[in-house]
């Protein structure tokens, strides 16, 4: 199985474990078990429902929505972000959210709200501002929670001289799935996937596909995969994870944590392939070997687990 040294090693004080005040988490850092996820009472009363536009369902389903990000260039680090739940929590999520949004001429983006671009152009800081801590806030109150597999661009290069710009980005994509596959096997459910839809879809599908393939029991916990546009409202959600990650570890040692995730916290498992990790998946066959990455159980070189921090002064 997968095992905690895929999920990543935690390196987080004990009073900052990756749960939820409240016994729904889907993610659970235990320092005896390093980093393993563990069943929670969440699944106790998943009992089954529907979504909005679908029939409804024989058993609970997880869903999970993911979105990119990365600076210009893709040269400091690379992200797959976003956000796991039940059926009802992300109807939840779209009650909360939703009338928020439909303000919007554009689907919500986190950077343009954040930097005063697009159509928040001529917004104030101050409504900006709220718009960001409402999306937050409905995020928190919905219960679902939090995963970004993060990847160091210069760290992956090192590891791979010939790779091409995309490559540090499309390892974050098995990391994920499988990640959500033993989540999801963890809590006895079936997780649908979305990504936002662009240019990578179909390499995404094949990986989707090729991890269905494999010998290996929490695959069959991967139902379907889709791809969608910003109008869905859980893919907004989505980017902002996903850059909130990216910020977070692109500005370690430099600044002290954001809003967003301090405020996210007990929900968040960011996790990042530095250049230790990746020289050691090098060594061992690459990204492309699955298998490798299904037995990679106690792994010194697993990505790191990595949470709040608060620069000294």
């Amino acid at each position: 199985m997968i095992g905690p040294a895929f999920l990543g090693n935690n390196i987080l004080d004990e009073s900052e474990l990756i749960c939820h005040s409240e016994s729904v988490s889907v993610l659970f850092a235990d320092p005896q078990r390093r980093g393993v996820v563990q069943e929670l009472p969440f699944s106790k009363y998943a009992k089954g429902g529907s979504r909005s536009g679908r029939k409804p369902a024989l058993h609970m389903m997880l869903e999970s929505y993911f979105d990119d990000s990365s600076d210009d260039k893709r040269a400091r680090y690379c992200v797959s972000g976003g956000l796991i739940g039940r059926e009802q929590d992300w109807d939840k999520f779209v009650v909360m959210w939703s009338p928020k949004a439909r303000t919007l001429r554009e689907p919500f983006r986190s950077t343009d709200c954040e930097c005063g671009h697009g159509q928040f152009e001529d917004w104030t800081i101050e409504k900006r501002r709220a718009l960001m801590s409402d999306i937050v806030s409905a995020v928190i109150n919905s219960r679902v929670m939090g995963f970004a597999s993060i990847v160091s661009a210069d760290g992956y290069k090192k590891a791979f001289p010939n790779c091409k710009k995309d490559d540090a980005y499309m390892l974050t994509i098995p990391h994920t799935l499988m990640n959500m596959a033993f989540v999801a096997d963890e809590l006895g459910m079936d997780m649908n996937v979305w990504f936002e839809s662009g240019k990578h879809d179909s390499k995404i599908l094949k990986i989707f596909k090729d991890i269905k393939a494999m010998n290996w029991g929490p695959a069959r916990r991967l139902r379907a995969i889709s791809f969608d546009g910003k109008e869905l409202y859980p893919l907004q959600a989505a980017d902002l994870i996903a850059r909130e990650a990216f910020k977070h570890v692109d500005n370690e040692g430099k600044k002290n944590t954001r809003i967003p995730v301090s405020r996210l916290v007990g929900s968040l498992s960011f996790h990042v392939w530095r250049e230790k990790s990746l020289a050691d998946l090098a060594s061992k066959g690459g990204p492309n070997n699955l298998e490798l990455l299904r037995y990679w159980d106690g792994n010194p070189g697993a990505p790191e687990f990595i949470g709040r921090r608060k620069i000294s002064k």
